[in-house]
């Protein structure tokens, strides 16, 4: 990319500006910022921890000894360009407070209730955390409510906001997994499981989960309980004895660390949220994911009024164990159906997936961020898509996702892709048809409906980009929604990859001298009167920003064209694009995109009249939407007479074609 000094300066620090975030988030949360949205994340913790090699693991690793450090270290971040912070509990709150006083928009996660930091001495600084944030993020209702009630808080203060974080695993039903389970436990065929899961002590309710598993087993001798986490030493001693004498029956069991949690709740009948205080608990959302029932008490946290919201557990008076025990045992005799458990396994996918929560992270803590989806149309391109994705992986400007639309392929494209997803820690969406769509715009339409952006690239599998191509065309689109779509200069390559051209400006400029030589905005009618009413000068959709609403409008708009245009579909679109009043058009003059030209052939007489006629049509659409002049009229005929001349030859073959055309074109309407 060619550019001045002061244009270069202004590029990077946009690529700091909507690349990096300063984390004191979750191991998870920054490891989703890199994988699904490409946000440069680094993670300060202020002390360390079991998860510090995690951590490094995802993305480079501060840890403080005292807090003292934070100011000297968030002056260092600042001089980096990180401009953001997420933190990820209220102990952060001096931390908090320091971000936001240095100019870091930050955004504040509360998962605690007011009994923990009341127990943890933490009530000002959880006062600071929510104080200072320009947003607060509160696990649920309920955490929210009770701490604006300890705190004295403004309920309506507009920073609150209640995201649940949902679960960053993907737990699917597992029969095969869960016969392993059962046969290591020793738990028949006809036997029911209650499970449990997380740090054993009296927070979590393990002592009750003991008195509700004595209770039920007295009317169902042959029910399992078992307890999946570490528990808490002094816990264990005082409950040593009857720990020692449940675990002697061969019905109670303490799975201890597991891995392979999929399995445990896919073993379950039923789970015992036991806790006594408990934010808003993932493994309630797991659990329920695979379809399994869960009980739990009231007034514990936000799970509660969730269950009785969806009406996909029970919930008991609070630390009420016979209540707790008789709910269970109802579950155990009348399990839900196939249809019920489906239900519980799509609400959570629907509303609790860990990437949605991670983007609504991301959209308050940079909420100048635009929102970007990419769609890649593939159709027999593996060779192809190694390139491609790295392409888009490598963007400097965030992705909000990528849509990979795989148009039923005969060669390797599928293992190919999750090979790649996989190789580079990205998140995408593979969309495989089982038919072929037969039509490139059903593909593009299906992109603009599946996207959630709010500007979308389709980035053609065989096509290649600079990493600059989004943050290049956004800097002239985001500030403008008058801006309908913008695109780039175009390299272009062979089959093979081998160097054409290094721009397409030679063709520009046979419209008019100096045609599209330097970035600008035009206005809608003034670039197709001078450009795109005479040539299709978007010759390649790679190139191409669209806004995405703009793009499903008009894809609705001109259906009907599209299915009698082999050639000229797309310049039907950008035609239809810019009619629209007050429509605008962004075109960036550096070849940031690079476009792979197949070798291909109108020499056919019969496929050539079809390319001219579909030039006459497209000239006619502009004459007719935007009211051409003499002198622009002037220039499609004296377009349309070279073009006719290039692929049919003198007027008189040209004339014979054209004969020959249309009765093969009634041939083709009768059959």
């Amino acid at each position: 990319m060619s550019t001045n000094g002061s244009d270069k300066a202004a590029s990077d620090q946009n690529r700091r500006f909507f690349r990096h975030i300063l984390a004191t988030i979750a191991y998870r949360g920054g490891k989703t910022l890199r994988s699904a949205f490409n946000i440069e994340v680094e993670y300060l913790l202020l002390q360390g921890g079991a998860m510090e090699t995690e951590y490094a693991s995802v993305a480079p690793l501060t840890v403080l000894k005292q807090v003292s450090e934070i100011p000297a270290t968030l002056r260092h971040f600042r001089e980096k360009g990180f401009t953001a912070a997420v933190a990820n509990t209220t102990a952060s709150g001096r931390a908090t407070k320091f971000l936001v006083e240095m100019g870091f928009r930050t955004t504040s996660l509360v998962h605690e209730l007011p009994r923990i930091l009341h127990e943890r001495n933490l009530e000002d600084v959880a006062r600071m955390a929510i104080g200072s944030a320009q947003s607060v993020v509160f696990a649920s209702e309920f955490v929210r409510d009770r701490l604006v009630e300890a705190f004295g808080l403004d309920a309506s203060d507009e920073r609150f906001l209640i995201r649940a974080q949902g679960s960053y695993k993907q737990i699917e039903p597992a029969p095969a997994e869960a016969l392993l389970v059962r046969k290591e436990f020793g738990i028949a065929p006809a036997d029911k499981m209650v499970l449990g899961v997380g740090y054993a002590d009296l927070r979590k309710g393990f002592d009750l989960f003991l008195q509700v598993w004595n209770l039920v087993r007295q009317r169902n001798p042959n029910v399992h309980f078992c307890w999946a986490g570490g528990i808490d030493p002094g816990l264990h001693e005082w409950l040593g004895p009857e720990i020692k004498r449940a675990e002697a029956t061969g019905r109670f069991h303490l799975a201890g660390f597991r891995s392979d949690m999929q399995a445990l709740y896919s073993a379950s009948d039923v789970y015992a949220l036991t806790s006594r205080e408990d934010p808003f608990p993932t493994v309630a959302l797991e659990a329920l994911s695979v379809g399994v029932p869960v009980v739990a008490f009231q007034d514990s946290g936000g799970i509660p009024g969730f269950l009785v919201k969806e009406s996909v557990g029970r919930v008991v008076p609070y630390c009420d164990v016979p209540a707790m025990a008789q709910a269970v045992e109802k579950f155990l005799r009348w399990a839900p159906s196939e249809a019920e458990c489906a239900r519980m396994t799509e609400i959570i996918q629907t509303n609790f997936a860990f990437p949605d929560y991670v983007r609504d992270l991301l959209r308050l803590t940079v909420p100048s961020l635009p929102t970007i989806s990419v769609a890649v149309p593939n159709y027999n391109y593996a060779h192809c898509l190694p390139e491609r994705l790295y392409t888009i992986f490598d963007q400097n400007h965030p992705v909000e996702e990528i849509i990979v639309l795989d148009d039923c392929s005969s060669d390797d494209s599928i293992p190919v892709i999750m090979k790649l997803a996989d190789e580079r820690q990205r998140d995408l969406t593979l969309v495989i048809n089982e038919q072929n769509s037969g039509s490139v715009f059903a593909q593009w339409a299906r992109a603009a409906e599946m996207a959630r952006g709010e500007f979308l690239w389709i980035a053609e599998a065989d096509d290649l980009s600079e990493p600059t191509f989004l943050s290049s065309l956004l800097a002239l689109m985001k500030s403008d929604p008058d801006i309908a779509l913008g695109f780039t200069d175009s390299k272009s390559i062979d089959a093979d990859g081998a160097h054409l051209y290094a721009s397409y400006k030679p063709y520009f400029a046979s419209i008019e001298p100096g045609a599209l030589s330097r970035t600008e905005v035009f206005d809608g009618r003034e670039f197709v009167t001078r450009y795109l009413g005479v040539k299709n000068t978007i010759l390649n959709v790679s190139s191409v920003l669209w806004r995405r609403e703009t793009l499903l409008h008009v894809l609705a708009a001109c259906r009907n064209d599209l299915k009698d245009l082999r050639m000229a579909g797309d310049w039907r679109i950008y035609l239809e694009c810019l009619a629209a009043p007050g429509a605008r058009i962004a075109y960036v003059a550096d070849p940031l995109n690079v476009h792979r030209r197949h070798a291909a052939s109108v020499t056919h007489s019969l496929k050539a009249q079809k390319h001219i006629e579909e030039i006459d049509s497209m000239h006619r659409v502009a004459r007719e939407r935007f009211g051409f002049t003499s002198r622009e009229t002037g220039s499609q005929a004296a377009y349309l007479e070279e073009v006719t001349a290039q692929l049919l030859g003198t007027p008189a073959e040209a004339e014979k074609a054209k004969r020959a055309a249309k009765p093969a074109a009634r041939a083709s309407a009768k059959a």
